[in-house]
């Protein structure tokens, strides 16, 4: 499926380089179009082994084994995990460095992310922990560059095909793990009977799984008709997978992101009924958050969830003070979390429980960098958002909902995670993927319309 999706015809590339104006002999112009495709050919290999490892899958599950909540500790401590992601922030550095001109019009369109960026490492100046922070920021600009380096590199359309080829591999990998290693890719603790695949938490299984469903659901209105059962494999292998995580949060997200689809394709018709269908929707979307908020243990109940969120609300009632005690610039970049020896050990004392994270994107960005630091994330977000939704009036290929999308998701992970400037994470490389994205800044050239918006037919006796 993966050498499939990478082999389809219509993918975008970059043109090839242009090593001299003079006329080569035929053997050597032969011989600098082959380095220039094999070239080429590895970037894309590098993606793709990028996506997969970022994602977190395989390594950590072999080295930690199954049901392994401690993720961050084991990625601070463990030699072969710091060795790769290392390796992959290096690569990632050199072919922005190589790519240099289209990596600095990427950045450009989004200078909020390169300044998120030097705050993370100015925070160094008054971290609790300054080398802790030092290290993780190098991590953090590492995995940016990654981001910027797909951005720079990938057309939206061959990125589609690129995250496809991954994300086949996760899920294949994922369904051989909890069949043939059920030791591994089967919880047998709290969570007993839970497929986690490849990965050590079955919730980071549905996560991909889930982005993996929107991926190929995309790639599918893409496809030429007889390739389209790659999508739909595609499609109906991640949902398996997802419901076979039991995660809800997954599911929830992902039925989210397929009405949101829906939603933003409208946007591609006519203005007037594309604005009643978004009241319409505002509408009953607020009625349904009302009935929600004046039911709230009883509609949690339904869902099976505990009315705190699992101990989420207290504990962010204790952060909220917290932030309050550093509001502007925060505690330094992945300094706050430090258990009984740093700023943590109050908070952890009244929350009652260790906890690694915030389970709050935007709570732990004011944690680490204060207001600052989430109103430099909000500018460029909220401004990405705007220009998505212009990209996607301006174009007819399903590429053209993938920024959009991914915002979305950015957004509805991080109400119950905390993913957003997070190093080593396969979720913020996409984020700056998208931000970056040459879609934002300028009109896709329109193709095929396939499943999202099909040209209508001139009227007999009309030049089309």
């Amino acid at each position: 499926m993966a050498t499939e999706l990478l082999a389809a015809p219509g993918t975008a590339t970059l043109p090839r380089p242009a090593f001299s104006a003079r006329r080569r002999p035929p053997r050597q112009a032969a011989l600098e179009s082959a380095f220039a495709t094999a070239y080429r050919g590895a970037e894309t290999a590098f993606a793709v082994v990028a996506v997969y490892l970022m994602s977190h899958a395989v390594v950590l599950l072999v080295l930690e084994g199954s049901g392994s909540d401690a993720v961050g500790g084991a990625y601070e401590g463990n030699y072969v995990l710091r060795t790769m992601f290392a390796s992959i922030h290096a690569v990632s550095l050199g072919l922005v460095a190589v790519r240099w001109r289209a990596s600095l019009a990427a950045i450009a369109r989004r200078p909020s992310v390169l300044a998120l960026m030097a705050l993370a490492l100015a925070s160094t100046a008054w971290s609790a922990a300054p080398d802790l922070t030092l290290r993780r920021s190098l991590a953090l600009l590492g995995t940016t560059a990654f981001g910027v380096f797909l951005a720079a590199r990938f057309e939206p359309r061959e990125l589609l095909r690129v995250l496809g080829a991954a994300l086949a591999l996760l899920a294949v990998s994922s369904l051989a793990f909890a069949l043939a290693l059920p030791r591994l890719g089967v919880n047998h603790g709290i969570h007993a009977g839970a497929w986690q695949g490849v990965y050590t938490h079955k919730n980071i299984l549905g996560k991909v799984m889930a982005l993996g469903a929107m991926v190929f659901l995309l790639l599918r209105a893409d496809l030429p008709r007889s390739r389209r059962w790659i999508g739909t494999s595609g499609v109906a292998l991640c949902l398996f997978l997802l419901l076979m995580s039991t995660s809800k949060t997954a599911l929830s997200v992902l039925v989210a992101l397929f009405a949101s689809a829906a939603l933003f394709r409208l946007l591609r018709q006519r203005m007037d009924v594309a604005i009643m269908v978004f009241v319409g929707a505002v509408l009953v979307g607020g009625s349904a958050a009302a009935l929600l908020a004046t039911n709230w243990e009883a509609s949690l109940a339904v869902l099976g969830k505990d009315p705190s969120l699992t101990g989420r609300v207290p504990m962010w009632e204790v952060l909220v003070r917290a932030i309050g005690r550093e509001p502007w610039l925060g505690y330094g970049y992945n300094a706050f979390w430090l258990g009984d020896a740093g700023p943590s050990a109050q908070p952890l004392k009244e929350i009652g429980w260790e906890t690694p994270t915030a389970h709050n994107g935007f709570l732990e960005v004011l944690l680490q960098l204060g207001i600052t630091g989430l109103a430099l994330f909000l500018v460029g977000y909220l401004s990405a958002f705007r220009q998505a939704l212009g990209a996607l009036r301006r174009t007819v290929t399903p590429d053209g909902l993938w920024p959009v999308l991914i915002l979305t998701m950015t957004l509805l992970y991080n109400v119950s995670e905390s993913v957003l400037l997070e190093k080593n994470n396969l979720n913020w490389a996409l984020y700056v993927a998208a931000v970056c994205s040459p879609l934002l800044a300028r009109p896709a050239a329109p193709g095929r319309g396939g499943w999202l918006r099909r040209p209508r037919a001139a009227p007999a006796g009309r030049p089309r």
